[in-house]
C-alpha cells in the first residue's frame, strides 16, 4: 500500500506539472483527439452548437462547503458532426432536493475555451438513474454507465470526455476547477504511515520471534 501511494503521488504531481506548464496552442478541432490530448487536460477554444435544449445537473459538487451542482450541456462540433459535454461550472443547490434550481440554456451557437477533462470509464454504481424534470435531467454521478444511459436516452452517441470551460468564456457559472481528487502530499503522508505500520510490524515480528526462541 505504501508502495501504491507513492504512485499516486507521482501521479498526481505529474498531472499538476502539466497543469502548470505554459499553455499550447488550443485545439481546435476535436477530429480526432487522442487518449494523450485527454490525460494531459490540453486547452480546446472552437465554436460548437447546442445539441440539445436540455441542461444536465450532476450532483452532490461541494466548493466552498456548500453542496451544489455542475451544469453541463450536451453540444456538437458543426464540421465533425462529434457530440460531447460541456462543464459550465458550479451552482448552489437549495434546501429541499426537489426544489430545482431554473438555468438559462448557454446560445444555440457557442465559441467555448476550456480544458479536456476524461469521463470515468469504471462504473461508480450501477443503481445510478437519471432522472428528468422537464428541461432538466439529473445525474447522480458521471462515468460511462450514466454516458451509455444519456445516449439511449437522448438517442445520440457522445464522447468519452468532456471540456470544462474556462470562466471567461460566455454561459459559465462559478468555476474553480479541482484537478485532483487528493494533493501529492496527501499520498506521500498515507505513503509514510503505511510503511510505518509495517516497519512496527517487522519490530513486533522479530520481538515475538526473539522471545519464542529464548523459551525454546
Amino acid at each position: 500500500m505504501g508502495y501504491w501511494q507513492l504512485s499516486r503521488a507521482q501521479e498526481k504531481q505529474q498531472r499538476l506539472n502539466i497543469l502548470n506548464q505554459p499553455s499550447k496552442q488550443a485545439i481546435t478541432s476535436i477530429d480526432p483527439i487522442s487518449n494523450e490530448a485527454i490525460r494531459n487536460f490540453e486547452r480546446v477554444a472552437l465554436p460548437v452548437e447546442l445539441a440539445v435544449d436540455i441542461n444536465l445537473l450532476l450532483e452532490n459538487k461541494i466548493q466552498n462547503g456548500e453542496l451544489g451542482y455542475h451544469v453541463l450541456n450536451l453540444v456538437e462540433e458543426p464540421n465533425s458532426g462529434k457530440l460531447f459535454l460541456v462543464n459550465r461550472g458550479w451552482i448552489a443547490g437549495r434546501a429541499h432536493r426537489d426544489d430545482l434550481p431554473s438555468i438559462d440554456l448557454p446560445l444555440h451557437q457557442w465559441q467555448i475555451e476550456g480544458r479536456l477533462y476524461p469521463i470515468n470509464p469504471q462504473v461508480l454504481s450501477e443503481d445510478a438513474a437519471i432522472e428528468s424534470h422537464g428541461n432538466l435531467l439529473r445525474l447522480p454521478v458521471l462515468d460511462s454507465f450514466i454516458v451509455s444511459k444519456l445516449e439511449r436516452k437522448l438517442g445520440k452517441e457522445i464522447e468519452p470526455y468532456l471540456v470544462r470551460l474556462d470562466s471567461d468564456v460566455n454561459g459559465t457559472f462559478s468555476i474553480d476547477w479541482a484537478w485532483v481528487s487528493m494533493p501529492p502530499e496527501k499520498h506521500l503522508a498515507y505513503a509514510f504511515q503505511w510503511f510505518g505500520l509495517a516497519f512496527t510490524f517487522l519490530i513486533v515480528s522479530l520481538v515475538v520471534l526473539i522471545k519464542k526462541e529464548k523459551e525454546a
